[in-house]
């Protein structure tokens, strides 16, 4: 049971990194394992500029249990500090993604699909000991948890929403960037304050509806 790295040898910008991407996914599979097996997963990273933030050059995605892609973009002025100070928790949190797919999945529901952000960044933390939460689940004032808390809460259970509107931003619709990040963030936040014996690594399979009152 491994976490394996491929880098795919297409761009020539990538090799300076490519040692440093090896050992990062190395170090993670080390603190995951201290909490669980994280199985086999194949990390795949690939230069894909518009696929990442602009605030450090790396974008994940996790589409299934055994594959993460991480689209990276080496010429970002950021990049080098990202794959410093962001890598490794950002894959520790796809990795949550991953293992949290291989219990039976209900249809995807924005509350679904905000606790699965929600955990995986707790999981994030938990695993790496890192102290600041990331930046896309600090994006809120608190005047606008409450507002988008409720606008959420009214359609959050219905099967069809605007994925890309509440995760990235709309203009159209005065949705703050990374909205759903935030509010999922802080449910989780509030179970795991009301519940110090459970901490995220032991809710991975957790169902969305344990989090529903908080």
């Amino acid at each position: 049971m491994s976490i394996n790295s491929n880098i795919l040898p297409s761009s020539k910008d990538l090799k300076p990194f490519v040692n440093e991407l090896k050992s990062i996914t190395k170090s993670v599979e080390t603190l995951i394992k201290k909490f669980m097996s994280p199985g086999d997963i194949d990390v795949v990273f690939y230069d894909n500029p518009g696929a990442t933030l602009k605030e450090n050059g790396i974008g994940g995605y996790t589409p299934c249990a055994n594959v993460i892609f991480f689209s990276l973009d080496p010429r970002n002025p950021k990049f080098r500090k990202g794959i410093k100070d962001d890598l490794l928790y950002t894959l520790a949190h796809e990795i949550n993604h991953a293992i949290r797919f291989r219990s039976p999945i209900p249809k995807e529901t924005l509350f679904e699909a905000m606790i699965s952000e929600g955990l995986a960044d707790h999981f994030a933390m938990e695993v790496t000991g890192r102290k600041k939460p990331p930046t896309w689940s600090m994006s809120l004032t608190d005047k606008q948890k409450k507002e988008f808390f409720k606008k959420a809460s009214r359609e959050w259970t219905r099967p069809i929403y605007d994925h890309k509107a509440w995760f990235y931003g709309s203009k159209e619709k005065e949705i703050p960037r990374w909205t759903a990040y935030a509010l999922g963030y802080d449910i989780v936040a509030t179970y795991l304050q009301k519940h110090p014996e459970t901490p995220a690594s032991k809710l991975i399979f957790a169902k969305a509806f344990i989090f529903i009152t908080y």
